[in-house]
């Protein structure tokens, strides 16, 4: 069942596209469970643009997550792919045409909840997530221009 308040927003911020992929995301759900042989077990759950399964699969607690498609999205596959696991969730399989992406299922635990000092966390994470970029992901310089003049309008 997707939530009505992620179905609404969706179409709202996407418009028609929005609204498509909505009507979609039943079918691919289904079919990215089937495909890896999850199993559901609890409700959906969604950010502001993905959809948030979680799921069993030979045993491990795993989400799937479908996401809008949207360029902001594209690499994110990618990025999780040269993380690997360190510092990041670990991708266990990906569909990039379909946006979907089967990830280990981790606690819902966040820097506000740390018991550390968050700082040190966070800088600890950006110490492991500082990797070289693979060929063809767009830098940030080519990225903040952009960000820039929407953050100004």
């Amino acid at each position: 069942m997707i939530p009505a308040a992620f179905a609404e927003q969706t179409i709202a911020r996407e418009g028609a596209p929005g609204r498509t992929w909505i009507e979609q995301l039943p079918g691919l759900t289904e079919h990215h469970l089937g495909r890896w042989r999850c199993t559901p077990t609890g409700p959906a759950v969604h950010g502001q643009v993905a959809l948030i399964v979680p799921a069993v699969r030979d045993g491990e607690a795993v989400v799937l997550k479908l996401s809008f498609p949207h360029p902001g999205n594209r690499f994110e596959s990618t990025a999780l792919c040269v993380w690997s696991g360190v510092g990041a969730v670990r991708l266990l399989e990906r569909d990039d045409a379909d946006f979907a992406l089967l990830l280990e299922r981790v606690s819902g635990q966040t820097l506000s909840s740390a018991t550390e000092d968050p700082w040190t966390v966070a800088g600890g994470l950006a110490r492991r997530l500082a990797v070289p970029a693979p060929a063809g992901i767009p830098r940030l310089t080519s990225t903040l221009p952009g960000w820039s003049r929407q953050l100004l309008a």
